[in-house]
Formats: structure tokens, C-alpha cells, sequence
């Protein structure tokens, strides 16, 4: 608003003040005709009134004719279609255009602004009827947000996103509490720094892996270092967006198997009662014949003796033979209290040709009674391998008993007419510069096709499954655990009705600890 004090009256009060002193002046020129003061007075006063119209047309009519130029441009221009338009006449300047021009103009600017005032109001309308949509639409994106948390922390294992910056932009409850943090204290941090307390990315990133190739990554039988987790599994899934063919964030899962790993315990001890007994008339018959052995060398001494006390050489030779039966007793009850002995999880740089050998000590006639031929061919220098001797000799006998059933039945098939002479094969060898390897072959009655894929699985065997008869279904699912335990791998290849061979790949150095 104008400090001038005139512009702030109104233009009817302006006027009608002017209107008022000119009827005086002429009130006063009429009561007064021939006065000269009179006629000076009224002069003086239309001067004054002419004076005021002359600043009341600067100051306010043309301000406002200009300003309804501008007003009349900016609705032209801004007209809706459909609308009627506006036009300023080209021979007629907005400076020379007669006000009788600016009511029909005004009068049809009225009439688009009214249409436009209409339309303001429907447009509201239209926002309004968005904006109870879009309320709406939030509050079910809150909610689904809501229902995606609560799954994700109903999850009582470890559950975390992670970004190609390796930011982690989403954790459960039950990740962040293995670090005594809240999902928002973990979020947007580095995983990196959050897990490892590094300040670089690790060289064994898993995540990073999973985006390069866009493939599913895990490490199984992980080892943690921490109360409560002590073996886990780790998932890696990658996620692709808007038909992306480069992975920029990735899933990560951690299982926690601690408990799993202790049932499994307890089933490797059942599976090695179990072998145990089975190899019962096995011992039983090489302690009876040991036995037998050492008797009779007493008796032999004990007759000796009596006819002849003064030869003792020949006595000497009987006690040298009694004392390598009894050693070879202490040999076989030596193997089998490592092989019953309840597991120990140090590892040790072992030999595998003698652990492997040791297994077969007390095994052998367990194998060789129905006439079947046990070989060994064993590479010499092997290099030093970790592991846990009576877990491994468990794998080599579990692996032995399930090739001695295979050629039994192939021997006593009557539909096999060919004269087959039963053969189990060990061989040691190396595999490659980081890993050796030893197997089990047969030439037995081989594995069908629609049994390979279920081998592995507990409980499951080609045979009736029952503990007091032989079969448990445990046995190879033992033998894959403790090779996993290992680091290891263990494979199998058959050819049905010609035999199998049973392969493990045991690596020579530990892999790297994993990035959680």
C-alpha cells in the first residue's frame, strides 16, 4: 500500500470531495455575482478540482489501466482450451484504447475467470479425491512395511541386506542381537566394519562374490567364535531390479546349525555303535585266533619246559611269537577304542595311509570272510593332512561295510550268472596342489539311478533300514558330515549292476574364515 495519504482514501470519497467544493464554488459565485472575491474564489477552486483530476488520472487511473493490460495479457495467455478468447485489437494500443473497450473486455475476462474459478474447484476437488488416495495407499504401504518387519524379525535367525557399497540397509532383530545393537544402530554401516571390525572390505567377501556372478552363494559347517552361535550356514542370494542384469544388493541368511550339529553328533555315535557291531564277529574271530595262538604257544612252552629245562632257545623263539600275538591283541584294542573314543575336535597333521591302514587292521575280516578280495593301493609321500583320526577311520569303515553288502548281494543274485570274484579297491592319491584324495571300489551290485539323489539322506538306504540287521540308513550321511566338517567333499560314481566307487577330497590347508 502507498504512503501517500490521498491514495489511501477511497476514489468515491476523492470525488465526491471535489464534486463537493466545485458546488460550493459555484453556490458562492451565484449568491455573490458581481463580488470579485467570489469570482476568485471559484476560479481557485476549479483550478484545484482540475489539478486533482489531472494527479487522480496519473496517479491511479493510469496505474490501473496499465495493471488491467497486464491482467488481460496473463488471462489471454492462460486461458483453458474451450474457453473464449481475449484479444487486444492490433489497431487499438493498450495506451490509446477507449474505456468504452475496457468493459467488454473486463466483462469477458469476468467470465473466464469465473470458468477458471470453476475449474480451480474441480481440479481441487480432483486433489482432494488423490490426496484420500494417496492417504490411503500409504497407510497400506505402512502397513505392508509393518508386515514385511514382522516377518523378517519373527525370524529367529540372522537376516541381513546389504548393498554393492557394502552398507547394510536392513537387519532383524535376531542378527542385531548377536551383536548387542538394535537394527537401527546397525543400519547404514558397513557390514564390513560391523561383523570384522575392519576398515576395508575383506578379501573373502561373500556378498561381493554373489553380485559379480548373480549366483546363489553358501558356506556350510562355518565355525563362529561366539557363545551362544557356534556353527552356522551362510546363504548369499543376490536381488535384481527392473530386469537388471547386475546384482546391486544381496540377501544374506545365517543359520545357525549348533543344535543340528549336536544331534548330528549323536547320530555319528549311533552309527559307529552300530558299526561296531557289525564288525563284533570280525574281531570276535581275530581275538579267538589270536588267542588260539597264544595258548597253544603255552602249551608248547609248558611241554618244553617239562621235557627239556635246560634248551631254552627254542623257548625264547615261542615267547618272541607269544609276545607278537599279544601285541597284535593290544594293536586291534588300540584301533578300537579310537574308533568308540567319544569324539575330540582337534585336528592334527595325520598321514592318511596310515589312518586308513589302522581302519583296515581291525576290519579286514569282515571284508575277506564271504571270499572277497580287499586291495590297497596307497601313493607313497603324501603330503600331511588336518584332520581327526577316529572321524576318519569312521568314514573308511562306514564306506568299507556299505562296499562289502554291495558285493554280497551281487555274489548271491542269482540272476548273475557271470563267475565274479568279489574285489573292494582303497586307493590314496592327490587330487590337486591343495587337496589328496582317497576312495572306496567295488565291483558289487551298483546304485539304481532313482536312489542317487536321496543316498545322502538320513535314515535312507537301499536296504530294509533297521539297527539290529545291519542297514540304519546312517552311514553315509555320517560320512558326508564329518567330510564337511573337514572341509572336505565326498562324491560317488556306479554303474548298476557292475559295482561303485565312493571318492573323498580332503583339502591340505583350512579354507578362509567366511565374511558374515
Amino acid at each position: 500500500m502507498s504512503n501517500d495519504p490521498i491514495l489511501r482514501l477511497q476514489v468515491s470519497s476523492f470525488l465526491k470531495c471535489l464534486a463537493a467544493l466545485s458546488i460550493v464554488a459555484a453556490v458562492v459565485l451565484g449568491f455573490v455575482p458581481g463580488s470579485g472575491f467570489a469570482a476568485g474564489f471559484s476560479v481557485a477552486v476549479h483550478l484545484l478540482v482540475m489539478l486533482a483530476l489531472f494527479w487522480f488520472l496519473v496517479k491511479v487511473v493510469r496505474p490501473v489501466r496499465g495493471k488491467l493490460n497486464e491482467l488481460i495479457e496473463i488471462v489471454e495467455k492462460h486461458q483453458p482450451d474451450g474457453a473464449p478468447r481475449i484479444h487486444i485489437q492490433p489497431e487499438t494500443g493498450a495506451d490509446t484504447m477507449s474505456m468504452g473497450n475496457y468493459e467488454g473486455l473486463l466483462s469477458k475476462t469476468i467470465m473466464v475467470l469465473e470458468d477458471q474459478h470453476e475449474n480451480m474447484i474441480a481440479h481441487a476437488r480432483q486433489l482432494e479425491n488423490f490426496s484420500r488416495v494417496l492417504e490411503k495407499q500409504n497407510h497400506k504401504i505402512n502397513a505392508s512395511r509393518k508386515r514385511y518387519r514382522g516377518i523378517i524379525d519373527a525370524l529367529g535367525e540372522g537376516l541381513y541386506l546389504v548393498d554393492d557399497n557394502y552398507i547394510i540397509q536392513t537387519i532383524n532383530l535376531a542378527e542385531a542381537a548377536y551383536l548387542n545393537a538394535t537394527p537401527r544402530e546397525v543400519v547404514g554401516h558397513h557390514c564390513y566394519d560391523v561383523f570384522r571390525g575392519r576398515k576395508n572390505p575383506c578379501s573373502d567377501c561373500m556378498p561381493r562374490e554373489c553380485m559379480a556372478d548373480g549366483q546363489v552363494h553358501s558356506r556350510l559347517r562355518v565355525a563362529k567364535r561366539r557363545i551362544g552361535r557356534e556353527i552356522v550356514n551362510i546363504f548369499c542370494y543376490p536381488i535384481f531390479h527392473d530386469e537388471e542384469e547386475q546384482s546391486h544388493e544381496v540377501v544374506v541368511y545365517i543359520q545357525d546349525t549348533s543344535k543340528l550339529a549336536k544331534m548330528e553328533n549323536q547320530v555319528i555315535k549311533a552309527e559307529k555303535m552300530v558299526s561296531i557291531g557289525q564288525m563284533a564277529a570280525g574281531i570276535a574271530h581275530d581275538l579267538n585266533n589270536y588267542l588260539a595262538g597264544i595258548y597253544g604257544v603255552v602249551q608248547l612252552l609248558q611241554m618244553r619246559f617239562e621235557a627239556s629245562p635246560e634248551d631254552r632257545d627254542k623257548d625264547l623263539a615261542l615267547v618272541e611269537r607269544l609276545r607278537d600275538q599279544v601285541e597284535a591283541l593290544n594293536l586291534m584294542a588300540g584301533n578300537l577304542m579310537i574308533f568308540s573314543h567319544p569324539e575330540r575336535k582337534e585336528m592334527f597333521p595325520l598321514r592318511l595311509n596310515q589312518v586308513i591302514e589302522a581302519a583296515l587292521s581291525f576290519s579286514r575280516y569282515e571284508v575277506e570272510r564271504d571270499q572277497v578280495i580287499l586291495e590297497c593301493d596307497f601313493k607313497d609321500d603324501l603330503p600331511l593332512v588336518q584332520m581327526e583320526k577316529g572321524q576318519i577311520q569312521q568314514v573308511v569303515l562306514n564306506l568299507l561295510l556299505n562296499a562289502t553288502q554291495a558285493v554280497r548281494e551281487r555274489l548271491a543274485a542269482p540272476e548273475d550268472t557271470d563267475a565274479v570274484t568279489g574285489r573292494i579297491v582303497v586307493t590314496t592319491g592327490i587330487e590337486n596342489e591343495n587337496a589328496v584324495y582317497f576312495s572306496v571300489s567295488d565291483n558289487g551290485i551298483g546304485i539304481d539311478p532313482e536312489c542317487a539323489e536321496h543316498l545322502f539322506d538320513p535314515f535312507f538306504s537301499t536296504r530294509e533300514v533297521k539297527v539290529d540287521g545291519g542297514a540304519t540308513g546312517l552311514g553315509l550321511f555320517t560320512a558326508r558330515t564329518i567330510i564337511e566338517e573337514h572341509q572336505g567333499e565326498i562324491t560317488f560314481s556306479s554303474t548298476p549292476g557292475r559295482g561303485s566307487c565312493f571318492k573323498v577330497v580332503l583339502p591340505l590347508t583350512p579354507g578362509a574364515e567366511p565374511c558374515l
